[in-house]
């Protein structure tokens, strides 16, 4: 059963549309730098303390199939949470990326009962959406690509408290060992 009635998704945090007709033959470079508003907006989205600068400088060419290949390098610097210490450390991050987009990918709404095959060899180009390529998102998405998920703060390491190994694997062990400390 198809998904009803109009589905509105929220407006990006950081929103730059090109419009694909003023590509012309020759590759175009834009440059995407997000305000004060849009980093703080973003920075809540992605899990950040806070975004301090995010910059993107972007290619676009029409190939002549009609796909438009956009590459680009990013840039930030965020303060992010360390997951051991808990404390809020600065990060810098730079990253390449591309993908191709193309007025003919299909946006359909999926089904419930929809079967889904994978082709990690082909993936296919990302879809054109009322003639614009939004470039502020496709840069928040490569950022949150980047972004490290499990953050620690330099110079800080995990040391677990519990080291497995065969006899302490049972957990009649470790009950044996808490009523020894009761």
């Amino acid at each position: 059963m198809p998904i009803q009635g109009n589905l509105e998704f929220p407006r990006p945090e950081l929103s730059r549309p090109f419009s694909v007709d003023r590509l012309g033959a020759a590759p175009q470079v834009e440059t995407v730098r997000a305000g004060v508003e849009e980093r703080a907006a973003l920075a809540t989205r992605l899990g950040l303390v806070s975004i301090d600068m995010l910059e993107a400088v972007i290619r676009l060419e029409r190939e002549a199939s009609g796909v438009v290949h956009v590459s680009g390098r990013l840039e930030a610097e965020f303060v992010q949470t360390c997951i051991v210490t808990l404390a809020p450390f600065p990060s810098h991050v730079e990253d390449s990326f591309e993908t191709d987009f193309s007025a003919d990918s299909p946006v359909e709404s999926p089904s419930l009962d929809a079967e889904f095959v994978f082709d990690l060899e082909n993936d296919p180009p990302e879809p054109i959406i009322d003639g614009n390529i939004d470039l502020g998102e496709l840069v928040a998405q490569y950022l949150s690509l980047a972004l490290d998920p499990y953050p620690r703060a330099p110079g800080v390491a995990f040391d677990p408290v519990w080291v497995a190994d065969e006899e302490s694997m049972s957990p009649f062990a470790v009950l044996k060992t808490l009523k020894g400390q009761a």
